[in-house]
Formats: structure tokens, C-alpha cells, sequence
């Protein structure tokens, strides 16, 4: 009976440990790399603006890991309805755009530990017919990230 008892424990918490591995690997703006390194992309925002409204969004990069994190690249692709009034960015970030355009490539050589790296935009609304603007979407590639990307979404919506 005892055996019984502390085979089953331990098979539970061999299920519960694969269950995390394959869920855990890539989560709400954090990926598990093949080398056991954690990538985190976040999207701060306000939740709501007023028609021409101004505030900052921020598109967040974090090395939560015990290793470097090499040859990162982020594009960061911003709705019609927000327009941008200034862009910037934390140094060593190389940062590629066409005028006119409305997608940002971002490349950072290397993150360390524990280090964060936030590029900043100061937007206006300009919802028009709609309710809420179309996606803020962040990709972040690296080689070692599971499916080589990650990417987080984020909306903002219009004050009544």
C-alpha cells in the first residue's frame, strides 16, 4: 500500500513537471530558450485614451535568465489609429525605419542578466470611426526561442 502511495506521488509529479515544460516554454510575453535562458516582452500602455489623446507606450525587452541573451531583434508594429510623435530608445539599440512607415526594427547585439531595455514612443489617438485602435503587436526574435519568436499583442481603447 505504501508503494502504491509514493509510486503514484512521484508519477503526479513527473506529469506536473512535463506539464510545465511543455506549457511553460511560451507564455503571456515570456519564452523558455533551448540553453534554459527566459526572454520577457511586455507592453505597457494606458488602458484608455480620449480622442487625440497623448501618452506613452512602452515596449519592454528583459533577459530574466544567467546568461546572455545574443543578437535579439524586435519589430514593433503600430496601428494606424496611434500616431507617433517621438521614439526613443535606450543606447547600444540600433533602430531601423522607413518614413511613412509604420513598423519599427529594433537590434540589440546583447542583454545581460537581469538587464531590461525599454523602447518608448509617445503617441496620439486618432480613432476616427473606431472604438479602440487595431493591435500593438511586439515580436522579438532570437534563435534560440522556442518557434525563433516572440510576440506580444496589446489594444488600446478609446475613453468615452
Amino acid at each position: 500500500m505504501r508503494r502504491n502511495t509514493i509510486l503514484a506521488i512521484l508519477a503526479m509529479a513527473l506529469l506536473t513537471v512535463a506539464l510545465f515544460a511543455v506549457v511553460g516554454c511560451k507564455s503571456s510575453g515570456m519564452a523558455l530558450t533551448s540553453r534554459g535562458q527566459l526572454l520577457k516582452l511586455n507592453i505597457v500602455h494606458p488602458t484608455d485614451l480620449p480622442e487625440a489623446g497623448e501618452d506613452n507606450l512602452d515596449v519592454v525587452i528583459s533577459n530574466r535568465g544567467v546568461k546572455d541573451l545574443k543578437d535579439v531583434l524586435v519589430d514593433i508594429e503600430l496601428p494606424t489609429q496611434l500616431v507617433v510623435l517621438d521614439e526613443t530608445h535606450e543606447r547600444g539599440v540600433i533602430e531601423s525605419h522607413e518614413p511613412g512607415s509604420n513598423v519599427y526594427h529594433l537590434s540589440f547585439s546583447n542583454i545581460q542578466p537581469a538587464e531590461s531595455s525599454t523602447m518608448r514612443f509617445k503617441v496620439r489617438t486618432a480613432f476616427g470611426t473606431m472604438h479602440e485602435t487595431g493591435s500593438v503587436k511586439a515580436t522579438a526574435w532570437q534563435r534560440d526561442l522556442p518557434g525563433d519568436k516572440l510576440i506580444e499583442t496589446a489594444v488600446i481603447r478609446m475613453r468615452m
